[in-house]
């Protein structure tokens, strides 16, 4: 699983942005800078890791939901039905010290179409209501225990 918050710093997980820029964003634009790098990392690794045709092991791309304490992962995997060119994005929200994964099926085509998919903005505002509604329903789940 590629995390974008590895060991590089805010830097580039914001873009460049400082530490005291990034203190002064709200969380709803601190997500529309995290959901298209989550998305251009995962169509990075779509290119090299999905084959056109076949099965292939699950690939995904996480962040931290900002003021949360859950993260946040694109997936992509083959369709269990039709795996010869078939693939499955998916949207999951996890609470980080747990391994119970609320997800959302996005869209189902080809390589191809995936990746056309995660390129146009005009889905970023899809991708980041659903994080936003899983994150919710993961701190719903916790908060009734």
């Amino acid at each position: 699983m590629t995390d974008i918050n590895t060991n590089y710093q805010y830097q580039s997980k914001y873009q460049g942005l400082s530490k005291g820029k990034i203190a002064m964003l709200s969380k709803e634009e601190k997500m529309q800078i995290l959901i298209p790098k989550g998305s251009d990392l995962l169509m990075q690794r779509m290119e090299r890791e999905v084959p056109e045709n076949g099965k292939f092991q699950k690939i995904s791309v996480s962040f931290d939901i900002p003021d949360t304490q859950n993260k946040a992962q694109f997936l992509i995997e083959a369709d269990a039905k039709d795996y010869k060119d078939q693939r499955i994005l998916s949207i999951g929200v996890h609470h980080q010290n747990s391994d119970r994964v609320v997800s959302n099926y996005m869209f189902k085509g080809t390589k191809q179409e995936i990746i056309d998919y995660l390129k146009d903005s005009k889905n970023f505002p899809e991708f980041t209501q659903t994080v936003n509604e899983l994150s919710t329903a993961v701190d719903d789940y916790y908060a009734s225990l």
